[in-house]
């Protein structure tokens, strides 16, 4: 009989395994709400830069049209003015406005200008000129409208992997 209140008389501290699971399960919820927090800012980081370069695109988009409307005027009046030299006087007429980023000298003639979007990227448009018994169709077809690098990528595909 001794040794039954010998154990009783010892303090025993006993975790039971619900106070352990739920200490685990406290802990994974912290470390998933972390997780989540995370996930949500760089989401909201990449859904503003993705917004920023729409609001950016369609400014250039803007400003491309707007010339697009200029080179349609010019087109125009040129045609108007002197249907035998339209190319010509067209010509002579695009080059400010377009900075020579005509070409004149084939079948089609095409004018090509760009406007930035930001520091990287700018909107290139090509126009190919109809033909003067082609102008019932309009004075030009847009043949591209899209956003390009504004500078040439150079990568560095050298690895030195052995140096002496």
């Amino acid at each position: 009989m001794k040794l039954k209140a010998e154990k009783r008389s010892h303090p025993v501290t006993n975790i039971g395994s619900v106070s352990l699971l739920m200490t685990f399960v406290v802990l994974c919820l912290a470390i998933f709400a972390a997780l989540s927090i995370s996930g949500a800012i760089s989401e909201y980081r990449y859904s503003q830069k993705i917004a920023q370069h729409t609001a950016d695109y369609y400014e250039a988009s803007n400003l491309a049209s707007e010339m697009l409307r200029n080179i349609d005027g010019i087109l125009k009046s040129t045609y108007e003015l002197d249907p035998e030299h339209y190319y010509e006087t067209a010509e002579e007429q695009l080059n400010p406005l377009v900075q020579s980023n005509t070409d004149f000298t084939s079948e089609n003639p095409s004018v090509t200008y760009e406007v930035p979007v930001d520091d990287t990227r700018s909107l290139r448009v090509v126009l190919v000129l109809n033909p003067p018994g082609q102008i019932e169709e309009g004075y030009y077809r847009i043949t591209s409208w899209q956003e390009v690098p504004s500078s040439q990528w150079n990568g560095d595909d050298s690895l030195n992997l052995m140096t002496f």
